[in-house]
């Protein structure tokens, strides 16, 4: 797992996923539809509900090792939690899945601002900061 710091995992979130928004919005249609095609998406609304459904899960988890040590999250079957994150929001318009992605952001940056400093020595966490908030924002940023 990857080590990563308060400020790498902060600037992603304050920086990078906070006008992810806006730069999809940005974007003229035609590279919309690319972007999500590319991306594996039918609807921004998708990949939107794909990225807070993961956050929501670190949360849990970073939340529970700081509860006990030990704790154990489930293993996960990316395609099956991927689908499964999709289908919690599809019945919602791209302005509530955009509201639920701002809240779970702000939720998310409220926890690692909040995370004692000895944390982020504890390769669990910062595996699941890194693999969250860093490496999907490489995973999913916009051109």
């Amino acid at each position: 797992m990857e080590k990563v710091t308060r400020e790498q995992t902060l600037d992603a979130l304050q920086n990078g996923w906070a006008t992810y928004v806006d730069r999809f919005h940005a974007l003229p249609t035609e590279a919309q539809t690319e972007f999500l095609a590319k991306q594996g998406y039918a609807r921004f609304a998708d990949l939107l509900g794909h990225v807070t459904a993961w956050w929501q899960e670190g949360e849990m988890v970073i939340n529970g090792i700081l509860k006990d040590p030990e704790y154990r999250w489930a293993s996960y079957e990316v395609d099956a939690f991927n689908a499964q994150a999709i289908r919690r929001f599809s019945d919602l318009d791209e302005q509530d899945v955009i509201n639920s992605f701002e809240l779970a952001r702000l939720s998310f940056t409220a926890l690692v601002s909040d995370l004692p400093e000895e944390t982020f020595k504890n390769r669990k966490i910062t595996g699941w900061l890194y693999a969250d908030v860093v490496e999907h924002l490489q995973d999913h940023d916009i051109p």
